[in-house]
């Protein structure tokens, strides 16, 4: 392809300008952007959404066992909906606003950033292994600390580069999904992590939690051996450095010299990405073109549409509609203290569903499911508005700062 002199020395402007230390220009006296954070309360509702069914063992009832449940007569195409707008859509959204966050800290720290960066994501790991074998064992944050020491390597990159590494390990993902038969990759679920799934729900459904502890131990590791089977921790970091990227070029601040790249984003997001997203869901590979678009949407779906939602929303909160502002305004809290709340949703559905808590595995429809998650996102929303009404921070973010500064700091 031949590109103008004119544009190619406007990119090359562009990126020598963005590769600079930007000048803090928060959205808040405190220093905070509150796009940012009412993105990551809008993430950790969806995350709720698709883990409330693991949660509660909703995703390990067969077909036929499913039609009984009470309220079960939406659930085949509230199920549908979920897969094509929320299914790994919202994790993959959580991961673009991590590598947001990483890179302009970066920006602000300025050489010690890496050292820093590698401090956090040691005690990141800490919190996710302790998570991941005292309640759940299919927590993100294990990935995210592991895949996030990668990361280090990107954090004063020019967002064209960024950009660049990004689309590659995306195109990697379709390419080693295509011809994994051929590599001896396991389509779906393996067969050890297949076993070891078997092995360990009727611990969750009706143990003791010494059991649940055995069993947690088990999955942590089969969970984990599942997603690097899948490429999760290609998809994961690919999306760390488009959120790194956004962040270079300061997209979210309601001062971004870039706009148009939000609004070409919100467009190709939703345009593409919602398509592709269907098809996935929908289309059956039955021929050469069918499989080639299914390649496309397992490596490219996910992804653009967590973009889309992203550009979409703050560019809409961005304006001067009222309403618009209090939801970003009341999504605010939850995303500051987006690591607390994230662990809430375990610390609360384990005992509520668990056998050695009140029991109710498997007793749940996936439609009062989603009610019941509606109502717990809507406590997090007030408690998380009562929350920093009082202290300047979540819990578990207080004592993860304290790690990563090596002195207890102000709550």
């Amino acid at each position: 392809m031949i590109v103008p002199t004119g544009l190619t020395r406007q990119i090359t402007l562009w990126s020598e300008k963005t590769n600079q230390a930007p000048t803090p220009r928060m959205g808040r006296p405190d220093g905070r952007i509150e796009s940012l954070d009412a993105l990551r309360g809008f993430a950790i509702f969806g995350i709720l959404l698709i883990n409330i069914q693991v949660f509660s063992g909703y995703a390990f009832i067969a077909g036929e066992g499913r039609s009984g449940l009470a309220w079960a007569t939406w659930d085949e195409p509230l199920n549908r909906v979920l897969d094509v707008l929320v299914l790994a859509k919202f994790y993959s959204l959580f991961s673009l606003l991590f590598g947001y966050s990483f890179a302009m800290l970066a920006d602000k720290v300025g050489d010690g950033a890496v050292r820093l960066h590698l401090r956090r994501m040691a005690g990141l790991l800490v919190i996710g292994l302790a998570h991941s074998i005292l309640l759940w064992p299919w927590d993100i944050l294990l990935l995210y600390a592991l895949v996030g020491l990668i990361l280090a390597a990107f954090l004063h990159r020019s967002p064209i580069t960024l950009v660049a590494w990004a689309m590659a390990l995306l195109t990697a993902v379709a390419i080693m999904t295509g011809y994994g038969p051929a590599l001896g990759l396991p389509q779906g679920r393996g067969a050890y992590a297949t076993r070891v799934l078997q092995d360990s729900v009727p611990a969750l459904a009706g143990g003791s939690y010494p059991e649940v502890l055995r069993a947690n131990l088990n999955l942590t590791l089969s969970v984990f051996v599942e997603w690097v089977q899948g490429l999760r921790p290609m998809r994961v970091l690919a999306m760390f450095l488009l959120g790194a990227a956004a962040a270079r070029m300061q997209l979210l601040h309601r001062d971004c010299a870039h706009r148009w790249i939000l609004w070409a984003a919100a467009l190709i997001g939703l345009a593409l990405g919602l398509p592709l997203a269907i098809a996935e869901i929908m289309m059956e590979p039955d021929g050469t073109v069918q499989r080639a678009i299914l390649l496309i949407a397992d490596a490219l779906g996910a992804p653009l549409l967590a973009i889309g939602y992203a550009a979409t929303l703050v560019l809409l909160w961005q304006s001067s509609v009222s309403i618009l502002a209090w939801t970003r305004r009341s999504l605010a809290p939850v995303g500051r203290m987006a690591l607390t709340n994230y662990l809430l949703h375990s610390a609360v559905c384990v005992p509520l569903f668990y056998g050695f808590g009140l029991g109710w595995f498997a007793d749940w429809s996936l439609t009062s499911l989603v009610v019941l998650a509606l109502v717990f996102f809507l406590a997090q929303l007030i408690l998380s508005h009562l929350w920093l009404s009082m202290f300047t921070q979540g819990p578990v973010e207080w004592l993860w700062r304290w790690q990563i500064k090596g002195r207890r700091p102000a709550l």
